[in-house]
């Protein structure tokens, strides 16, 4: 676990609703046991374990409501989140090319093809879901340098890549 996952928890300390709940369900804990002196322990045990279930139960229905009515947005990923959820983009767009390979290459049933594509292609489209709710950070564009793009042929003049050795067009040797 590295330091900087490690120390999250502690900077999200403070008061939050749902410990309203907690601290009424043990309030309501203590008021009945001492409205019950005479109550068995073991009874008082199970009653104040169903009074502090039911503080969980409230807790956990506070935050379904909340989901259903739209509360606060989930806190914006990082960068090292995007780029986590791109490369398991990647690996399952690449997994999806060679299951269809493999298929065309006989090594896998229509039925085993079906239910592997099916599943891969849900996780793929989880991922890009995903990706679009991360806000992506804004990158400079890379410089675009006209002379090196373009490479003129000596012998056809031709118009090849800047990175071109040799002409597509003729063959002929490239300057370099």
């Amino acid at each position: 676990m590295s330091s900087e996952i490690s120390t999250d928890a502690a900077r999200d300390q403070g008061f939050k609703v749902w410990h309203v709940y907690l601290l009424l369900a043990m309030a309501a804990a203590t008021a009945a046991v001492a409205m019950s002196p005479s109550t068995h322990p073991a009874a008082l045990l199970l009653l104040s374990a169903a009074i502090i279930a039911a503080g969980f139960a409230a807790t956990a229905v506070h935050h379904a409501l909340i989901g259903f009515l739209g509360g606060a947005p989930p806190a914006p990923a990082d960068d090292r989140v995007r780029a986590s959820l791109e490369e398991q983009k990647a690996i399952v767009l690449r997994s999806i090319k060679e299951l269809e390979f493999d298929r065309a290459m006989g090594k896998l049933s229509d039925a085993d093809f079906a239910e592997l594509s099916g599943r891969l292609r849900a996780r793929a489209l989880e991922l890009m879901g995903a990706l679009d709710a991360v806000p992506a950070t804004p990158r400079p564009a890379p410089a675009v340098q006209a002379a090196a793009a373009v490479a003129s042929c000596p012998k056809c003049d031709g118009v090849n890549d800047g990175d071109a050795r040799f002409c597509k067009h003729c063959g002929a040797k490239l300057a370099s």
